[in-house]
């Protein structure tokens, strides 16, 4: 018959203490990352995650609405649809990563900096976020999930914490 202390491993005393604090200190660990967790205002950042894609698309829209003026201005008419058409399929692929990685560094210091609390977690959270934003609108669009695709979404990710980082260097809190 087998009991409580024959289990134990000779040489050494049951210590029930030992055990019980790293209970309490596991439970305390979880309990401060729920917290921090808890500190993330995630429609803000879901917004402005949104806001970067959409940014992104009306500066497009804005840089083919100039093309197109300046084809009207030029044919002194009707401009060429073909021609925009062409212009558009050639500058958005290579200017829509550009403007999603420049937005995603401003807005995520933006909302760093109005967040008191977990600023570098909000501005990576913007980063992935937008990152899979734009994914999935690559995606939607007919593009290809590539090497570039996949350096794109780290760049981004690694700009969003980098906005959160120097948001929260700049309003002081750590």
């Amino acid at each position: 018959m087998r009991t409580k202390h024959m289990l134990q491993p000779q040489g050494t005393e049951y210590n029930k203490k030992n055990t019980e604090q790293l209970i309490r200190r596991t439970g305390e660990s979880v309990t401060q990352m729920n917290y921090s967790l808890s500190n993330i205002r995630w429609l803000r950042v879901l917004g402005a995650a949104v806001a970067v894609i959409a940014v992104s698309f009306l500066v497009l829209m804005v840089v083919i609405i100039i093309y197109a003026f300046g084809l009207a201005f030029q044919a002194r008419g009707t401009p060429d649809q073909n021609a925009i058409n062409h212009f558009a399929a050639r500058v958005c692929p290579k200017l829509m990563p550009w403007l999603e990685m420049a937005l995603t560094l401003v807005v995520a210091l933006i909302v760093a900096r109005r967040t008191e609390k977990a600023s570098i977690i909000h501005g990576l959270f913007i980063g992935v976020l937008a990152g899979l934003l734009s994914l999935a609108v690559t995606l939607a669009f007919g593009g290809r999930l590539g090497l570039h695709s996949l350096v794109v979404f780290l760049i981004v990710v690694g700009l969003g914490w980098l906005g959160g980082f120097v948001g929260q260097i700049r309003t002081g809190t750590r």
